[in-house]
């Protein structure tokens, strides 16, 4: 009995951690991407509000928040965490680094997708102009045709060997 109530201790005390494990990897992963989102804001547009020191500042600020949180972490993890737990922040952190390279695999491929649409959509928009170059060209040319035809047929050298034109009968 003494061993069913001990298992089910550390049940419990596994679940517990879990929980706030839980909480604290979401808040991490959100500091996480509102600091890379931060970034690639400021690479597009800078806020005029915010200024130079003030945005290398939070920065910072962030990334030692993310840091301190980590730290703080892992020694509850190292030190605190039942010893039936073993080693678990190294299989922690062996796991992370095979998830983010997952993600980042995943992530590889979404914007090789992206950039082959990109590309595949310029190339038709590319064709679709060729296009029309060709059919104005085509056009143009057939105009001018007609045009110099009908220039022909009112010309005054034409006009005197034949009789009168009519504008409408250019090949008449």
């Amino acid at each position: 009995m003494e061993l069913v109530d001990a298992y089910g201790k550390v049940k419990d005390v596994v679940a517990d951690i879990s929980g706030h494990l839980g909480g604290f990897f979401k808040a991490h992963e959100q500091l996480e991407t509102h600091v890379y989102e931060e970034e690639l804001k400021a690479k597009k547009a800078r806020d005029p509000e915010l200024s130079v020191n003030q945005e290398a500042f939070n920065r910072v600020m962030a990334v030692k928040e993310m840091i301190r949180l980590e730290t703080e972490l892992r020694e509850m993890m190292v030190y605190q965490a039942p010893k039936e737990l073993g080693a678990i922040w190294s299989e922690f952190e062996a796991m992370r680094d095979r998830v983010k390279l997952e993600r980042a695999e995943v992530q590889r491929q979404e914007s090789l997708k992206q950039r082959v649409a990109l590309y595949r959509r310029a190339n038709i928009k590319r064709k679709i102009a060729e296009q029309m170059t060709s059919i104005i060209a085509v056009v143009f040319i057939i105009l001018w045709f007609l045009w110099l035809m009908i220039l022909i047929r009112m010309s005054h050298t034409y006009r005197g060997a034949y009789s009168s034109p009519s504008l409408f009968c250019v090949l008449c």
